[in-house]
């Protein structure tokens, strides 16, 4: 089993990038949210030439993570409101609010039409529930909250099962597409793909972009259509990658483990590659020995057969990242030895 490190915040130097390949890490990830074109490129050039100075051309790979739409709510003063649970919210379309109490800019058009009364919505990466009581127009719904906790400026807002709905090949996408060539990645991770007609739609427009550019093609499994659509979405896909941070928010919760698992069989039957993601040792972030739930989930990883897992904040946040990976590979090793 292989190991993908997200190169991000406090992993970008040399010296960083050295540390993660050293420890065992053969896919580098790139988030393209986080950054223009110019800055990617400049970033992945840092990377290659320590991959070129370990001698790994070839053995270590670049993964270019693009973006598909992020739902994110709106500036205001002040940067959080207290919500308590029960309390009824309005949402508004819109860059900003003056007054927050009156209602949470989103900053999204038409937000109305992409959400339902009765379903359940969150923000702040699950942080806060609310569910939606009533569609105002096309701009506006009101939500109730289902805790108490503050919603803060900025924050994705998660529309669940919606998020189908949404098209993902943004502004952002199609620059960063048009600039491929010149990073020239191993691998590229299309977001939120759903369908075999979007796939396609987005390798079209890779190669309509990039005429001699042929990487590998990773399909970021992120709702639920995903896995009515598993055996088409398998037949364009090299590799899929079983997103759970954004699955675990647009899918009912209880499902999860169980998607992750039939995500898992499926590409196996297909002969295509499957790398799990999200939260698979996020505690080592602040702390030295992983939590006892964290090893028996990479262990069952493993026992079911996928080829990789993709490191997120263990490896683009830590300031010891290579120590998250040294972790991942004894597990690794263990399982893969034990003969279960």
């Amino acid at each position: 089993m292989y190991i993908v490190a997200t190169i991000s915040k406090n992993s970008y130097p040399a010296e960083k990038i050295k540390e993660i390949i050293n420890a065992g890490a053969t896919i580098l990830r790139y988030n393209f949210s986080h950054g223009t074109p110019d800055e990617m490129y400049q970033k992945i050039s840092v990377a290659k030439d320590v991959i070129k100075e370990l001698n790994q051309e070839g053995n270590v790979l670049i993964m270019a993570d693009l973006p598909g739409a992020k739902i994110r709510l709106g500036k205001f003063q002040p940067s959080e409101i207290a919500v308590d649970k029960d309390q009824i919210i309005t949402f508004s379309s819109g860059e900003s609010s003056s007054n927050p109490e009156e209602y949470i800019p989103v900053d999204y058009p038409h937000i109305g039409n992409f959400v339902e009364v009765g379903k359940e919505i969150s923000c702040a990466d699950g942080e806060l529930g609310f569910i939606i009581t009533e569609i105002v127009d096309e701009n506006t719904f009101k939500a109730r909250a289902l805790n108490s906790r503050h919603i803060p400026t900025l924050k994705a807002l998660n529309i669940g099962s919606a998020m189908d709905e949404i098209d993902h090949i943004t502004d952002k996408t199609l620059e960063h597409l048009k600039n491929l060539s010149r990073i020239n990645p191993e691998l590229v991770a299309f977001s939120f793909v759903n369908s075999k007609e979007y796939l396609v739609k987005c390798k079209r427009l890779l190669k309509k972009f990039n005429p001699d550019l042929n990487p590998k093609i990773v399909s970021k499994l992120e709702t639920e259509n995903s896995l009515v659509n598993i055996k088409e979405i398998l037949e364009e896909s090299d590799y899929i990658l079983v997103a759970r941070g954004d699955l675990g928010l647009t899918v009912p919760i209880e499902r999860l483990g169980i998607y992750q698992k039939v995500f898992t069989r499926e590409a196996k039957i297909a002969g295509k590659q499957v790398i799990v993601s999200t939260q698979i040792l996020d505690s080592v972030v602040n702390q030295y020995t992983p939590q006892r739930a964290e090893i028996l989930d990479l262990t069952n990883i493993v026992l079911d057969g996928a080829n990789g897992i993709m490191l997120a904040k263990e490896t683009g946040i830590s300031l010891t990242p290579g120590q998250s990976i040294e972790i991942a590979r004894k597990v690794i090793n263990y399982v893969e030895k034990s003969g279960f």
